[in-house]
């Protein structure tokens, strides 16, 4: 069995677990012309994310393995309907979790503003007591109901949401308040500081925008380890630059592989609008999770999933291709 593996560094490290029987290729450049022609006669394709005419070329694909949990940038459309498409969902709640709980801290106790304002001689600008404040997560699958765990730890009220209301969840995670989709109005009012888990689907994208944001409480924080996209881009901005939250953390971006010159040929920034230069956000490019133990978690589910594909078994963590998550 043939396989491709879009990174020449995780082509190496894959290969290194799997039986000789399977043979490895990788990219030397990675365009989609180069992996047009690689991908004619492979079985598998490992990717962070992939062209629709990539998929279309691969006449024999029988597993579409992304690298990571988000599909939002996989080719559905393009997808054989034999072939199946996994991620490596439930490899990274944890350090997810952490960066989410990090970036919480950061913003509540200042932490940027306090370490530019000590270099430059400035005044302390004063932090947010945590205990007794409102966490609002929107998503509460397994990133969001770690996520739920250390805020509690915390001394915070804990609230969340997901696609249909779940009490059993809720009593197991001992939160106050788990409701489903319909109530994100009230998500939105409760929260002092909202965290977005929740996967991008084409029900999810633009979920938070001018209404959202006006219901949420003036001085109140939004935390997103997501995807941009379930954010729209201005009415956040908007609401920052006016003060009327008073601060946010991503680390996701509009532009999403924006560092990336083979998916951003034009050079775009991570956003049209400049939230960088506010001093109440801190930007970070999509690594809040990475650690090496997630790393190697996820390189565990690739492996068996292309060991499964060998020996003709469906793949674990399979993605419903409807639901798209």
């Amino acid at each position: 069995m043939k396989i491709l593996v879009v990174s020449k560094g995780l082509a190496q490290r894959i290969k290194e677990r799997l039986p000789d029987d399977i043979d490895v290729i990788y990219p030397e450049v990675g365009t989609d012309e180069e992996l047009v022609e690689l991908s004619r006669d492979v079985e598998v394709i490992v990717s962070t994310r992939l062209s629709p005419i990539v998929a279309e070329s691969a006449s024999k694909l029988k597993l579409l393995q992304k690298t990571g949990a988000g599909v939002d940038d996989m080719p559905f459309d393009a997808l054989k309907e034999h072939a199946y498409m996994a991620n490596t969902s439930g490899s990274n709640p944890v350090p997810m979790a952490e960066g989410a709980i990090a970036l919480v801290w950061a913003l509540a106790k200042r932490i940027v503003p306090r370490h530019i304002n000590f270099k430059a001689g400035r005044d302390k600008p004063r932090g947010v007591l945590l205990k007794g404040k409102t966490a609002g997560i929107l998503g509460m699958g397994a990133i969001g109901s770690e996520v739920a765990k250390r805020l509690q730890a915390m001394g915070m009220k804990v609230m969340g949401l997901r696609r249909e209301r779940n009490e059993e969840l809720r009593k197991e995670l001992g939160i106050e308040w788990l409701g489903g989709v319909e109530e994100l109005d009230h998500l939105m009012g409760e929260s002092d500081f909202l965290i977005v888990t929740v996967p991008l689907t084409p029900d999810t994208e633009g979920m938070l925008g001018d209404h959202e944001f006006s219901l949420m409480k003036d001085g109140s924080y939004v935390v997103n380890i997501a995807r941009a996209a379930i954010i729209q881009e201005k009415p956040l901005y908007d609401a920052l630059k006016s003060g009327k939250l008073a601060g946010a953390a991503s680390d996701v971006w509009w532009q999403p592989h924006f560092w990336d010159p083979l998916w951003n040929v034009e050079d775009r920034p991570a956003s049209k609008y400049p939230y960088w230069e506010l001093d109440n956000v801190i930007c970070i490019a999509h690594q809040i999770g990475a650690t090496d133990s997630q790393s190697d978690a996820s390189l565990k589910i690739m492996v068996e999933n292309i060991i499964r594909t060998r020996d003709g078994k469906p793949p674990i963590n399979q993605v419903d291709k409807k639901l798209r998550y």
